[in-house]
């Protein structure tokens, strides 16, 4: 994207940051107040030392009126009229110091007060911000077809939830507040230097012109900086998660050297890019600090001259140089956070580009609530990217009986389930369920229809009861402890120390593989489906674990529409029809018995498998 093209999408980008902050504009508009409040006593604190400078010097301070009709003079009569007001005990100076001194002291208690409670406010509605992308991020990845996460690297994903989110809030949101803040203190800072003289005030702001100058020039390196930053952020996330997914391969293969240094060129890359966005982030209020130490000596040499021919009092130049020095802060600040708005917009870039994904999988519109007659699949051929897995693949699926897939490895027979329950849909041909395209009918609906098993068992990180809450949220306790039985998990599980409320750890791993699969198979029982799929469900079981799912396989089926795919041809020789998988097509088809009396592709796996070659 071009500088031009940046340019005309940051204030989209801006819209839609606002679009997340409007929800809480109640705690907005208390931060608001909050912040000028505070602001107004930062301000303030400066101008009260004129009063100790007419005090020393003068020995007396008094209310004045001009009549003046500038109302930059009106504004200062009426700030240090009512200060006097407040201090002034006519001819006792040393009673009137203190009062100053406890008016002072009182205005900064006040001051860390507000402040305080400024930072609390922020802090509520930042993390509040912080909490509503993050929720809509993982709502919109939650839903998602799968070819997303297909052509993404999950590290990235993480990073955009985590990191991205975090940078986004912090450089806008947070920038923007502090922005705010700062001007106010900027404008009323201006009020008293406009007040005390026009013509040093333009002299001290003089240099403005160089800072916008050198901001323009800034942004497009920050904004790079930016982008490389947040890029290898997700890099050395995503080396961090493959690592800890991989630890036992790591580990088993003495790869660690090797995934230490991958990790650490990662984050070597990201301090590069972090260190250089550091220093031009440093380099801009430098030299405008720069520019300002150069309007003020001026404005102290100038000044000192209008003191020496009686044009100001001496009071009221050290007043201004002091209400320099007090904006001079302000300024850089907003300056740092004007420069710290390009990563922001470089973190919403990516937080709103997962947000605008586009899955490929839309819901019909369709309800479906039971499977009656069959699946028909017909003509379908399907790719990813450019990598053909199937090829005019046609079959038909009854209700009530058990279908299984065989074939090699890679030769499409997990794809067809994936087409089937629509985690993708065919680039060609048809699939429909009682004489309706699936893709017709409500997406989460016909979903329900399915139950899955796979050779990978995803647990999480919970107790059982919840864990098995993924099948059917609504079951009681009673049911739980039912589907436990059927799939043959009951007599391990009721002897954990806590039952099914026991948590099983990290995708439990405090279980052993035949004990989570069956945990996976009472999870699918649970659900009550028209349709069970098991993908290789046991293929990765020793030969006991194997005999002890296969049996609770077995059990679960009773009654059931079933499609099996297995490497191990003992487990769907029973199966109704069986579908012999090629190089994405199906070759042969056919009950057990008639698929050996054809002496082609099964027959030779048969022979393979039990030793007859």
């Amino acid at each position: 994207m071009n500088s031009k093209e940046n340019e005309k999408v940051k204030p989209k980008i801006a819209k839609r940051i606002i679009s997340f902050v409007l929800p809480f504009k109640k705690i907005l508009i208390l931060s608001f107040f909050l912040n000028i409040l505070f602001s107004i006593l930062t301000a303030i604190t400066f101008p009260l030392f004129k009063f100790v400078l007419d005090l020393v010097f003068n020995e007396s301070i008094q209310i004045t009126h001009s009549n003046s009709s500038d109302i930059f003079i009106q504004f200062k009569e009426f700030v240090f009229n009512s200060i006097i007001y407040i201090i002034n005990v006519e001819g006792d100076t040393e009673a009137t110091l203190l009062n100053f001194g406890l008016l002072t002291i009182s205005i900064f208690i006040l001051k860390n007060i507000v402040k305080f409670f400024t930072n609390f406010v922020s802090a509520i509605l930042q993390q509040n911000i912080v909490k509503s992308i993050r929720d809509k991020v993982f709502a919109k990845l939650s839903n998602i077809s799968l070819d997303y996460f297909s052509k993404s690297r999950q590290g990235n994903i993480i990073s955009i939830l985590t990191n991205d989110v975090e940078v986004l809030n912090n450089t806008t949101v947070l920038n923007s507040l502090n922005v705010v803040r700062e001007f106010i203190q900027v404008i009323i800072n201006m009020f008293f230097l406009l007040s005390i003289s026009p013509y040093l005030t333009m002299i001290a702001f003089s240099t403005s012109i160089f800072t916008v100058f050198i901001l323009r020039i800034a942004r497009k390196y920050l904004q790079r900086y930016s982008k490389r930053m947040q890029q290898f952020m997700a890099d050395f996330t995503s080396t961090l998660q493959e690592t800890i997914a991989g630890i036992k391969v790591i580990q088993a293969y003495n790869a660690e050297e090797k995934a230490n240094n991958k990790f650490y060129n990662d984050t070597s890359k990201f301090v590069k890019a972090a260190v250089k966005h550091k220093n031009m982030l440093s380099v801009v209020p430098g030299l405008s600090e720069i520019f300002a130490i150069a309007a003020l000596c001026t404005v102290l040499v100038i000044g000192g001259g209008l003191v020496i021919n009686n044009q100001i009092e001496a009071s009221e130049l050290i007043t201004f140089i002091l209400l320099l020095f007090g904006i001079m802060s302000p300024i850089n600040s907003m300056v740092n956070s004007i420069a710290g708005f390009q990563r922001g917009y470089v973190a919403a870039e990516r937080v709103f580009g997962v947000m605008d994904a586009e899955s490929k999988v839309i819901s019909g519109k369709i309800p479906v609530n039971s499977f009656k007659n069959n699946i028909i699949i017909k003509d379908v051929s399907f790719a990813y990217q450019d990598e053909i897995v199937l090829k005019d693949v046609s079959l038909s699926i009854e209700k009530g009986k058990k279908i299984a897939f065989v074939g090699a490895s890679g030769s499409g027979k997990s794809t067809i389930l994936d087409l089937l329950i629509r985690f993708y849909d065919p680039q060609k041909g048809s699939i429909s369920l009682d004489n309706i395209e699936i893709a017709d009918y409500n997406l989460q609906e016909y979903r329900n229809l399915f139950s899955t098993v796979s050779q990978e068992t995803v647990l999480f990180n919970d107790t059982i009861f919840n864990n098995m809450l993924y099948g059917n949220e609504k079951a009681s306790e009673e049911e739980v402890i039912a589907s436990l039985k059927t799939a043959y998990c009951w007599d391990f599980v009721s002897k954990l120390p806590e039952g099914i409320h026991t948590n099983i750890g990290d995708r439990g791993l405090t279980l052993s593989g035949g004990e989570r699969q069956r945990l996976a198979i009472a999870r699918a029982i649970l659900r009550n489906p028209d349709i069970l799929i098991f993908d290789e469900a046991t293929s990765a079981l020793d030969s006991e674990s194997e005999k002890i799912v296969q049996d609770a396989i077995n059990k679960s089926l009773e009654n059931r529409t079933a499609i099996i795919v297995a490497h191990r041809l003992a487990t769907i020789i029973d199966c109704d029809t069986i579908h012999v998988f090629d190089k994405g097509r199906i070759v042969e088809s056919g009950s057990h018995k008639e698929l050996l009396e054809l002496n082609g592709v099964y027959k030779n796996l048969y022979n393979i498998q039990f030793n007859f070659v």
